[in-house]
Parts: C-alpha cells; sequence; structure tokens
C-alpha cells in the first residue's frame, strides 16, 4: 500500500484539519469562479461557443455546463448574465427526453411559453437574457454559456 502522506505528515495534517474547519466549497475564486450552495460556478459570458465545444470547455475545467435542479440555483444563474446563455440540458437522445450532461434528475424546470417546441429540430437548451426561463436552441447557435462543479471541501 502506497501512503501519499507518509513523507509529508505535516501536510496531511494540515489538509485534514482544513476538510473539518472549512465547510463551504473551494471555489477558486481568483480565476472566475463563484459559489453557491455547495457547487462552483463559473459564467462565460465573454466567449461565445456551440453548445458541444462550451461543453467541451467547462469539461477541460473540470466542470459540466450547469444543471438546475431548484428555484433558487435558477435565480442565482439568472442574475449576473444578461445574455442568453448554454446550460447543460439536452435531448437528443430522445426528442422530448430532457436530460443534464452531468447526471442530475431532470426535475425542476423554467419553460419559457410555448416551450420546449423543438422547432427545427432544437436540442440544447439555453436560458434567456434576464429573465431566467428556458428555452430548446439550436445547438449550432454562439452563445455564452455556464459552468459548474462540486466544490473542494
Amino acid at each position: 500500500m502506497v501512503h501519499l502522506f507518509g513523507s509529508f505528515p505535516l501536510l496531511h495534517r494540515d489538509l485534514v484539519r482544513t476538510d473539518r474547519t472549512n465547510p463551504s466549497p473551494q471555489c477558486d475564486l481568483a480565476n472566475g469562479w463563484m459559489t453557491y450552495g455547495s457547487n462552483c460556478y463559473k459564467f462565460k459570458s465573454d466567449t461565445r461557443k456551440s453548445w458541444t465545444s462550451a461543453r467541451h470547455d467547462c469539461v477541460a475545467d473540470g466542470a459540466d455546463l450547469v444543471s438546475i435542479t431548484s428555484a433558487g440555483e435558477n435565480q442565482f444563474v439568472t442574475s449576473p448574465t444578461g445574455i442568453s446563455m448554454w446550460m447543460g440540458g439536452h435531448d437528443s437522445m430522445t426528442e422530448g427526453g430532457w436530460e443534464w450532461t452531468d447526471g442530475s434528475p431532470f426535475r425542476f424546470i423554467h419553460w419559457n411559453a410555448g416551450n420546449p417546441d423543438d422547432y427545427y429540430g432544437e436540442d440544447c437548451l439555453s436560458m434567456l437574457i434576464n429573465s431566467g426561463y428556458w428555452n430548446d436552441d439550436n445547438c449550432e447557435y454562439k452563445r455564452g454559456y455556464i459552468c459548474k462543479r462540486r466544490g473542494e471541501k
């Protein structure tokens, strides 16, 4: 068995102490991450990408496109954007079978009136400007996006 901290007992002790005394997530605020609940979020409003490219960028950053599981979380991601943003929802596997890329249950919904409408085969989820309502959207459109990951303890 390899003891990762065997050569560094002080480092191990400090890491354990930090875990016990800091219950809020570590979100690397200096690099643009924000905290809500136990998760970290990064708003990429200055970068416009297709849904697939946006997801690849989030994954490369150790995250995924945002999944929304509550009204409070939806409000949190609505307020700082000011533009339509990609989220992690899609129905590309089964039309009308919406799911989150991170595997979260697709229970909380906040569709804009008349949506989802699959207008010309829209399979990706975006949040509308300032309203927080959701729209099924053309996956090739270039939009800002929101990344989400679990906070580190």
